[in-house]
């Protein structure tokens, strides 16, 4: 499959279309809440709030998780507003990893706790700028 990119096209392998990468770099298929909703699971829900409302101290009920990813139709209460997600629509791209200034500061202190969602947008910005055909 042949996407185009900012820069170059890349070639993505059959792995990489298996996940839905957020404009931050989150996997969403790895996020409880979006899991939650796509299974239409009650008791997921019920814990992810739980969860996310002890772990972090957000008021959160079992109804507001909900989230079809950040490219879907839905999504999840917190990621309202969300600056990597107004950034990246006002720039046309799918992601912090295909934009020419990443690293944003903004970005750099998000990431600094996800190192997995890090490691995504490194690879690509490397394949969007570094990849010569």
């Amino acid at each position: 499959m042949l996407y185009t990119w900012t820069k170059t096209s890349v070639k993505l392998s059959p792995g990489d279309c298996m996940t839905m990468i957020a404009f931050c770099g989150i996997d969403c298929s790895q996020c409880d809440t979006y899991r939650a909703t796509i299974a239409d699971d009650n008791s997921l829900r019920r814990e992810t709030a739980n969860r996310w409302s002890v772990d972090f101290g957000f008021d959160i009920s079992s109804e507001d998780v909900s989230c079809s990813g950040c490219h879907g139709n839905s999504l999840f209460k917190l990621c309202s507003g969300c600056p990597f997600k107004l950034c990246c629509e006002e720039k046309g791209i799918s992601n912090c990893g295909e934009c020419e200034e990443y690293p944003c500061e903004t970005l750099e202190r998000f990431l600094k706790a996800l190192p997995n969602a890090r490691r995504r947008l490194d690879s690509i910005h490397e394949k969007c700028y570094h990849t010569s055909e």
